[in-house]
């Protein structure tokens, strides 16, 4: 059962980190606080420990969880301030998007290349 519970997601890792640098920006360090902001289980939350990642966590769930602190973006950032938070938030996500999967060998080496395919 703990093998099933704790398995391997590639982008696991990444998420956890990710999330765990929005939280500590957005002084949300305790995981009941950010479950209650978020308004999501405390048990979901706590599969983003970053020392101890939960590999069972699905993907829409963080996606959902990023659906929800853009909104929370817009609620609480103003001018300047949200469009750089915007940002942070979508570069965040896209580096977990990124992670998911590896490219393809002849993706990869035009990207090690600088050159366009």
């Amino acid at each position: 059962m703990d093998a099933i519970k704790k398995k391997s997601n590639p982008w696991i890792d990444t998420a956890a980190h990710e999330l765990d640098v929005i939280r500590r920006r957005w002084h949300l360090t305790s995981d009941r606080q950010f479950a209650h902001t978020i308004a999501m289980n405390g048990r979901t939350v706590a599969k983003l420990n970053p020392k101890h990642p939960d590999g069972s966590l699905a993907l829409e769930t963080v996606d959902r969880i990023y659906s929800i602190l853009i909104t929370l973006c817009r609620i609480e950032y103003k001018g300047e301030e949200r469009e750089e938070e915007y940002r942070r938030l979508t570069d965040s996500r896209m580096r977990i998007a990124m992670s998911v999967a590896p490219l393809p060998p002849s993706i990869q080496a035009l990207a090690d290349d600088g050159t366009e395919p």
